[in-house]
């Protein structure tokens, strides 16, 4: 997916919120007429403090989430390719998934550890198909038994999932031989331009 496409996606949301204001506006118009008109019965103000106390912590949570998502981005930009090699494995989870939000993938979640399945991130991409990730901060490419390892956890637990193997130093070519079409392999190059916001991962189409 290009810096184009995601930025089109962003547009796109941006979009559908422009869609959504004239119809709240509406709904609002129309609640506060209604209160006009039924401001003398028992209940009403309780149930506007109800429904007052929603909009607040809907308003809340919709402020606290583009205050997250510009901090990733600005996280993201200040990470260069260099800053990854003095990760641990946990950061360099954390940062994938950051790339991943920033990006325009949704419901990204941390699964790593001793039970994750041989999976480390699980997230919905921007066309809304399940993608499941496994992540190596390693000093040496990734060998083939380990792209072998995560075809497996994808064929496993994971049946119908999208898989994307991010590597910080690569993969062997028999790792890349072995990998196929079956998912997507994100070398240190790839993390690069990745991170720089210059090329995203290329998806395979549905």
């Amino acid at each position: 997916m290009s810096v184009r496409r995601v930025r089109r996606v962003r547009r796109g949301r941006r979009g559908r919120l422009r869609e959504a204001l004239p119809l709240t506006v509406v709904l609002v118009l129309l609640g506060l007429g209604w209160l006009y008109d039924h401001a003398d019965r028992p209940g009403v103000w309780m149930a506007v403090g109800a429904v007052t106390v929603l909009v607040l912590l809907a308003m809340g949570w919709w402020a606290w989430s583009r205050l997250r998502s510009a901090r990733e981005r600005w996280i993201v930009s200040r990470t260069g390719i260099a800053g990854i090699d003095t990760m641990t494995g946990r950061q360099f989870e954390e940062h994938v998934a950051r790339l991943l939000r920033a990006h325009g993938y949704t419901r990204v979640t941390t699964v790593g550890g001793a039970f994750d399945g041989g999976v480390d991130l699980r997230a919905q991409t921007p066309d809304g198909r399940p993608i499941a990730v496994q992540c190596k901060r390693w000093r040496r490419p990734v060998p083939p038994n380990e792209v072998r390892a995560f075809l497996g956890a994808l064929a496993g637990g994971h049946l119908g999932y999208l898989g994307m193997f991010v590597a910080s130093n690569g993969f062997t070519r028999e790792a890349v031989r072995e990998a196929g079409d079956g998912m997507v392999l994100v070398d240190r190059h790839e993390l690069g331009l990745w991170m720089a916001g210059e090329r995203a991962p290329r998806l395979p189409p549905r």
